[in-house]
């Protein structure tokens, strides 16, 4: 089973997505809510002190491909377990 694979794709793809649509605004919601501190990435993020709105969004799209191909990863692993 593939399943913590696709949670974590669909996580990925989905912060993705909110990081590429909002920027700045979603490390700053999830830094006052305290959602910082267990994520590598949006540490790195807010430490870096980037706040280009364009090069966020290039991070939230390739942060989202990345999901997406761990969704695809897993589907392709769950069909070939169930073709053998």
């Amino acid at each position: 089973m593939q399943n913590g694979k696709l949670i974590a794709g669909i996580a990925m793809a989905a912060e993705g997505v909110a990081l590429a649509y909002y920027g700045s605004r979603y490390i700053d919601f999830m830094d006052r809510h305290g959602m910082t501190g267990w994520d590598l990435g949006k540490r790195v993020l807010k430490a870096s002190g980037l706040r280009n709105r364009k090069a966020l969004a290039v991070i939230g799209i390739t942060q989202a491909v990345l999901g997406l191909g761990l969704i695809s990863s897993a589907r392709r692993a769950e069909q070939r377990a169930i073709a053998a």
